[in-house]
């Protein structure tokens, strides 16, 4: 009984954390433009079992990529090398173009013209998220880095690769393990609750 009070409340904690952190967020134009076609997109969705599974299993997917990268990192205190850190060196993007894949797979599927519509919607959205989102924070985020751990940065770079994963794990020297404490401060948590809800209002 203990036990399960504990999970309660801190899970209580993990969803206050994100609601303060998306209060203070300051929405931009871009943002704006986002929540509209993701609202239009769970408006629409015309989703088909095998499709909808499939998407499913990408979302879990990008889901626990994230999951795993959050619980090793520790922003602008350290440069992270391990865990998924060791395979890429972003591994939250990588997660997250798995989540986008998984919600516009599900959204549609092969036997409407809607549904047709909303794979290539998705399709669009995944090559503005590859080829002008990222980039735009590759730069910023490699410049604040390179700032910070000029040295580790530069090494990470030559064994690691900017996205595509390596498969075999570089080992870096660094000895940190995952932590469920670290992926609750970075706020993850609550970015599950928004894919669940988001899926089902798709499928109902």
């Amino acid at each position: 009984m203990l036990g399960a009070l504990m999970v309660s409340e801190a899970y209580t904690r993990t969803d206050r954390s994100f609601r303060e952190r998306w209060r203070k967020r300051k929405i931009t134009s871009r943002q704006i433009s986002l929540y509209i076609a993701a609202f239009v997109l769970l408006a629409l969705a015309e989703p088909s079992w095998p499709t909808f599974i499939g998407g499913c299993f990408f979302v879990i997917l990008g889901l626990a990529i994230r999951a795993w990268t959050f619980g090793h990192l520790e922003k602008n205190l350290n440069l992270t090398t391990t865990g998924p850190y060791a395979h890429s060196r972003n591994p939250a993007y990588l997660g997250s173009l798995a989540v986008l894949v998984g919600i516009a797979m599900a959204a549609g599927n092969a036997y409407s013209a809607l549904g047709i519509a909303l794979w290539i919607a998705g399709a669009i959205g995944v090559g503005i998220f590859l080829f002008s989102y990222m980039p735009r924070k590759y730069d910023r985020e490699y410049s604040r880095l390179k700032e910070l751990f000029p040295e580790e940065e530069r090494r990470h770079a030559i064994h690691v690769p900017h996205f595509w994963p390596r498969l075999t794990p570089w080992r870096s020297g660094d000895d940190r393990r995952f932590s469920l404490a670290r992926l609750r401060r970075n706020h993850e948590p609550g970015w599950v609750l928004v894919c669940a809800v988001a899926l089902a209002v798709m499928w109902i």
